[in-house]
């Protein structure tokens, strides 16, 4: 579909905007019904219905069937209009998968053009890494979007559908979206390690063309800031749609599971009969018995007894002595970043876990410091990546030294 006016085809959307939402209700339309929701909506009483729909058509609103002499809005007009209001589609965990793939080739394209300093080939290449990195955190997004319009209708069941009906669509949202997307976020799995490889392809091929052709290091320093805020979105958005539909899926699990155990005691009760179930054994259902009861009057004597009770030996408790408790250790980080950017190490880490180690800080401390470093001081990031040891953990990050260019760094442990 193309759209050979632009100008007139949005101010005739602008024009007949409850016309359009009218259409969206019904999937399809016989020219007979377009014709009678045409004449509701035209302003004066005497104008040709059939014009109206004419404009549809030669605008790109409308489309016919195929084989049929019924009518639909095209899928890009419908996309469009639900955006606008704000309901979002929902995008299979196979075509988001499908992303990572792409972006996998496009990565190794991009290697061969900057090993040849090929400037005509990585001008093509950026965009696609960029086009491809918005149309996947997009995706994510709208994914989460949908999630969350669902379970408020579901809240909401304006509709009045039946309650097993509304968490049959829950379970399949978790099964369908939920449960293969979290494998593909997943540290372990292809996708994760396919833009970690993208992620340091970027900051080489940043690193090698600042040199050679300081306009597309900067275009390459764009996309990767775009890898950067995609990957962080997507994560949040994939939290926000658990946090979300989880409830709702273990209700409906829970309801699942009570009504299939009443449906087959309730069969077992019409074969077996009632006698069956034992329910004074399962249940411990309490009977009457008689017994013999304490009195009244030996109660009291036992409650006397005891009251007038003295214990055989005097029992103290002493006083605990005063101990000096030690002063739990905490780093001065404001004191800490100032020694740090007076002293202008090479290696930003590095310095920090010396001097953590020193005070006896432990790993929340050296990334506490690391994180407000990059985040607060002019820190440069260089193309060498190192591990940094400290106690029991390893830590992996690109060596940093504070200069000008302050920019932001994911460590992985």
């Amino acid at each position: 579909m193309s759209i050979s006016n632009p100008q007139r085809f949005l101010r005739f959307a602008a024009n007949h905007y409850e016309l359009l939402l009218r259409l969206l209700d019904a999937r399809e339309r016989s020219e007979g019904e377009l014709l009678q929701l045409a004449r509701q909506h035209l302003a004066d009483a005497e104008a040709d219905p059939g014009k109206l729909v004419d404009q549809l058509l030669a605008l790109g609103f409308l489309d016919r069937v195929p084989e049929s002499d019924r009518f639909e809005i095209p899928l890009p007009i419908e996309r469009f209009l639900r955006y606008l209001q704000r309901e979002h589609h929902l995008t299979s965990p196979q075509q988001i998968g499908s992303y990572a793939a792409q972006l996998a080739e496009l990565e190794q394209e991009l290697q061969a053009a900057a090993e040849r300093l090929a400037e005509g080939e990585i001008r093509i290449i950026l965009p696609e890494l960029a086009d491809r990195i918005e149309r996947l955190r997009h995706d994510v997004n709208g994914n989460k979007e949908a999630i969350t319009e669902e379970v408020i209708r579901f809240r909401a069941n304006r509709s009045q559908r039946p309650l097993r009906e509304r968490y049959a669509k829950v379970v399949w949202l978790w099964e369908r979206y939920l449960t293969p997307l979290q494998r593909l976020l997943d540290t372990e799995q292809v996708m994760e390690r396919q833009l970690n490889s993208l992620e340091r392809t970027l900051a080489v091929v940043e690193a090698r063309l600042a040199a050679e052709i300081p306009l597309l290091a900067a275009e390459t320093r764009s996309v990767l800031m775009r890898l950067y805020r995609m990957r962080r979105q997507i994560v949040a958005d994939f939290r926000e749609s658990m946090l979300e539909l989880q409830p709702l899926y273990q209700r409906a699990l829970h309801e699942s599971r009570t009504a299939r155990g009443a449906s087959l005691l309730l069969e077992r009760i019409r074969r077996q009969g009632l006698a069956r179930l034992a329910l004074d054994q399962v249940l411990r259902v309490p009977v009457s018995r008689h017994e013999g009861l304490f009195s009244d009057l030996a109660v009291k004597a036992h409650l006397f007894d005891l009251a007038s009770m003295r214990p055989n030996e005097e029992v103290l408790l002493e006083q605990a002595e005063d101990q000096p408790v030690e002063a739990a250790t905490r780093i001065d980080l404001a004191r800490l970043l100032d020694e740090l950017l007076a002293s202008r190490p090479a290696d930003v880490l590095a310095w920090l876990a010396e001097r953590i180690r020193a005070q006896g800080g432990g790993i929340r401390d050296l990334l506490l410091a690391y994180g407000r470093a990059v985040r607060r001081l002019p820190t440069v990031a260089g193309a060498e990546r190192r591990d940094y040891v400290f106690g029991d953990h390893v830590l992996t990050a690109r060596v940093r030294a504070v200069g000008e260019a302050p920019e932001e760094e994911l460590l992985d442990e």
